[in-house]
C-alpha cells in the first residue's frame, strides 16, 4: 500500500518510486512486479523517454487506493476523537518528516549488548 500511496496520478519510474519510498531500485522493482501480478499497477512506455517505463495505477489499483485512504481517514478520525485533532496533526507531521533512508536508520541502531 505504501507504493500505491506514493504513486502520482501521472505515473512514475521505478527509480523515482525507489527514491520516494527510500528503498533500493531492485526492491522497488520487485514490489512493482508483485503489484503488476496483482493487477493494481501497469508498466508502460514513457511517452517522454523511449528508454524509460512508467508505473501507473490500474482501475483496480485506483479503487484499492481509494478504499484504503477511506479506511485510513476513519482511523485518523477515531484517533482524533481519543487524543485530539491537534495531536493527530502533530503526529502526522512527525511521521512524515525527513527520516532518511531505511538503510541509514538501520545503520544507526545500536548493536546487541556485549556480555
Amino acid at each position: 500500500m505504501t507504493l500505491l500511496s506514493q504513486l502520482p496520478s501521472e505515473g512514475a519510474s521505478i527509480a523515482e518510486l525507489a527514491r520516494r519510498l527510500g528503498v533500493s531500485a531492485p526492491t522497488a522493482h520487485q514490489w512493482v512486479h508483485e503489484l503488476v501480478a496483482a493487477g493494481v499497477v501497469t508498466v508502460e512506455s514513457d511517452p517522454r523517454s523511449a528508454r524509460s517505463k512508467l508505473v501507473l495505477l490500474s482501475a483496480a489499483g485506483a479503487r484499492r487506493r481509494a478504499e484504503t485512504m477511506q479506511v485510513l481517514a476513519g482511523l485518523e478520525a477515531a484517533l482524533a476523537g481519543r487524543v485530539g485533532a491537534d495531536t493527530v496533526t502533530a503526529l502526522r507531521a512527525a511521521l512524515e518528516g525527513p527520516w532518511g533512508s531505511p538503510e541509514s536508520a538501520a545503520a544507526e541502531l545500536p548493536g546487541p549488548p556485549t556480555p
